[in-house]
């Protein structure tokens, strides 16, 4: 819903942008709020009024994307700290106190999460999330948080984007679904409302760096107990296969509410113990043009059989949680919501469990998550 009667938001339609996949939540299932895909809370309504295909924030050529509003500078003249120079690796151990202004040079972007779109008082506004990866140090990525204001409001991500970025390490909120917790670059708006902005300063394109290959082993979380793999955070792994389909209803992605019977789980777990979120592949393929749909979950649980994954998964490695509604709900959490946590993990005391873990986010169904079904007896009707 729109904040106030100024403002009119969109969700620009991620599969119209490039090597992005859409936002589209499955049937009946997965619900905006604490326990669903929607963290925008938005409607697709496709791309910024007066853009078509690939679209650079200003309209102009994908390589100039867009112009920098103020060549880098913060609009209160300077009065924040100079940024200090960082690889993403030595960012992720900085303080997160506020203070501490971080500059990463030439990260590029190689995957979208989400993006909207508003007009507010007349100015043209976009929220995002999207992930960065360092071209000369290809084994350290980081998720990135442009609010609303931050500079240039306008900027519209889009994969192979070669940017700068300045602004301040933070962890999430353990109320944001999902995503709470996660290490990730923002505004100073977090520590206690500073007023410092994320900057975004677009210095042409550069082709993604290929997917780091795993060895076997990556990626066990002991059925969400663990944190796997820290160092790849952020990234896009290739885990090789051949992989199977072990459990298609892990605890650790369950939708945690008062019915225990809950239907509803975010994912599926595959050879070595690692845990697949399935944001981007449940539910029925759109019938608008959009990338189909892969639900080898959803298979397995109905039909039976297997699901093997010949030439192994890919996907951006990085963190999970869930946060429950206080009073077992469903949906935007009316009653208030509970920190997030990995279900499952709690301690027999009832304390709180692993806060978080790491799991393996696919894109798409056709490079991510290419799979075979084999129904077996009970999906043959034998």
């Amino acid at each position: 819903m729109p904040e106030n009667p100024q403002e009119n938001v969109t969700v620009i339609a991620l599969r119209k942008l490039l090597g992005a996949a859409a936002l589209v939540s499955a049937a009946g299932a997965l619900v905006p709020g604490c326990g669903g895909w929607d963290p925008m809370g938005g409607v697709d309504a496709g791309p910024k009024p007066g853009c078509t295909g690939v679209c650079s924030a200003d309209g102009g050529a994908v390589g100039d994307a867009g112009t920098w509003s103020d060549a880098g500078t913060q609009a209160d003249g300077g009065t924040l700290p100079a940024p200090v120079v960082m690889a993403i690796a030595e960012a992720r151990k900085s303080p997160f106190d506020g203070q501490t202004r971080v500059l990463l040079e030439g990260v590029v972007i190689h995957t979208l999460a989400d993006v909207a779109h508003r007009v507010q008082n007349g100015e043209e506004q976009v929220r995002a999330h999207f992930w960065v990866v360092d071209p000369a140090r290809p084994m350290q990525g980081l998720w990135v948080h442009k609010d609303w204001t931050d500079l240039p409001v306008d900027f519209l991500p889009e994969v192979g984007q070669r940017v700068d970025l300045t602004g301040w390490m933070q962890a999430a909120s353990g109320l944001e679904p999902f995503t709470g917790y996660r290490t990730h670059l923002g505004s100073q708006r977090a520590f206690g409302g500073q007023s410092g902005t994320l900057e975004i300063h677009p210095i042409g394109t550069l082709a993604v760096p290929a997917d780091n290959t795993v060895a076997a082993g990556f990626g066990n979380a002991d059925g969400g107990f663990g944190r796997p793999n820290p160092g790849l955070l952020g990234t896009r792994v290739y885990v090789p296969g051949p992989l199977q389909l072990t459990d298609p209803t892990p605890r650790a992605f369950h939708r945690e509410s008062a019915d225990p019977k809950d239907p509803v789980y975010y994912g599926f777990e595959v050879s070595g113990g690692i845990l697949v979120s399935s944001q981007n592949t449940s539910g029925a393929s759109p019938t608008d043009g959009g990338p189909a749909r892969c639900d080898w979950q959803a298979l397995v649980r109905g039909d039976g059989g297997s699901v093997v994954f010949p030439q192994g998964i890919r996907g951006v490695w990085d963190t999970y949680t869930f946060v429950p509604c206080r009073d077992g709900g469903i949906g935007e959490c009316t009653g208030g919501a509970s920190d997030g946590g990995v279900p499952g993990t709690e301690p027999a005391d009832g304390g709180p469990g692993n806060r978080f873990t790491h799991v393996l986010y696919p894109q798409n169904c056709d490079r991510d998550l290419a799979g075979v079904w084999d129904a077996g007896i009970q999906g043959s009707g034998g």
